[in-house]
């Protein structure tokens, strides 16, 4: 009944070796909608305001009055901070991503091992 039970995990794994695979390095294929978003914030996040609440903020404010440059000038320092911000999130994903593929298949060997060993006793 063991063995059933490790085939089980074993095709379990696999499926999940599989889905990572698939769906690693997200900014990489979908870097037009990664560029494209980039672009809109940084164009409208300067102009942007929220509602007045009237408890926490009297007024609303936006990021163009905040800061001390013009509007070209804020544009500039939001697209900074996003391709930043875009960029250190490519190399942590790309980490985490393949961190998870190494153990998974760490963890299918051992798999392996124990269903060869299980095998071997009957």
């Amino acid at each position: 009944m063991q063995i059933h039970y490790k085939e089980k995990a074993l095709l379990a794994n696999k499926y999940k070796i599989e889905r990572a695979e698939r769906n690693k390095n997200w900014i990489g294929r979908n870097w037009v909608n990664v560029l494209l978003f980039g672009v809109f914030i940084s164009f409208v996040g300067p102009a942007y305001t929220s509602e007045a609440d009237g408890f926490y903020r009297k007024e609303s404010v936006s990021a163009l009055e905040l800061s001390d440059f013009g509007y070209f000038g804020t544009v500039l320092c939001i697209a900074i901070w996003y391709a930043a911000c875009i960029t250190i999130a490519y190399f942590i994903w790309k980490y985490q991503d393949n961190r998870k593929i190494k153990n998974l298949k760490k963890q299918r060997t051992e798999l392996l091992k124990e269903l060869k060993f299980l095998k071997e006793e009957f």
